[in-house]
């Protein structure tokens, strides 16, 4: 027969898992998230990069390079990635390219009363010498 502290300690080890559970589970959507915020602010990175070096002369060009950076991540779909190009003029005349990625991170489960998805935003500058 069992005791009545067994029906206690199958409840407590019951919600400890499920404790456990939920932890894991939010930390890998954590470190997914983190992993993501890398990844955009790379591919931003890399197609200002591409810009200024002349390896990419256009703009198309350079989304190319910022998306296939960006698809690099695993768990990030460079396909859904908005990814945009401007030139403009800095303050003591030089030319600079402006690369901004916007990027929709979603989490593997919706989480009660926790946003299921962060906007991931990034712009990188550099001088683009003539």
């Amino acid at each position: 027969m069992l005791g009545p502290d067994h029906g206690q300690a199958i409840v407590e080890t019951a919600l400890a898992l499920a404790f456990l559970v939920f932890t894991l589970l939010g930390g890998a959507d954590i470190a997914r998230v983190y992993a993501a915020q890398l990844a955009v602010e790379n591919a931003a990175r890399a197609g200002a990069e591409a810009a200024v070096m002349r390896v990419a002369t256009t703009d198309p060009a350079i989304v190319s390079y910022a998306s296939d950076e960006l698809g690099r991540v695993s768990g990030v779909d460079a396909t859904q990635a908005m990814i945009t190009v401007t030139h403009t003029t800095g303050s003591g005349g030089e030319s600079l390219v402006n690369v901004r990625v916007t990027y929709t991170f979603r989490t593997l489960t919706p989480w009660p009363g926790v946003p299921n998805s962060v906007a991931l935003d990034r712009i990188a500058t550099f001088r683009n010498y003539p």
